[in-house]
C-alpha cells in the first residue's frame, strides 16, 4: 500500500487503523463493459499474462475490481 509506506506504517498497521475507525476501500465503479475493454487491451500487449498481472496491471492504473 503506496500510503501506508508514504506514513512509514506496515500495511497490517494501517488497515487495522482504517478498520478501527471505519474507514473502507471500496471498488472502482467500472462497468463490465469497461473492464472487458481495458483486459482486452492488456492482453494484446501481453497475451501470455495470467489473472495476476491484469490485476496489477488494474491496480497500478488505480482500479481496484473484485
Amino acid at each position: 500500500m503506496e500510503l501506508a509506506r508514504t506514513l512509514g506504517l506496515h500495511r497490517n498497521t494501517l488497515r487495522l487503523f482504517m478498520k478501527h475507525h471505519g474507514v473502507k476501500r471500496k471498488y472502482s465503479k467500472l462497468t463490465n463493459a469497461d473492464l472487458d475493454i481495458l483486459v482486452k487491451e492488456f492482453k494484446k500487449k501481453r497475451p501470455d499474462s495470467g489473472i495476476r498481472y491484469i490485476v496489477g496491471f488494474l491496480r497500478r492504473n488505480g482500479l481496484r475490481v473484485q
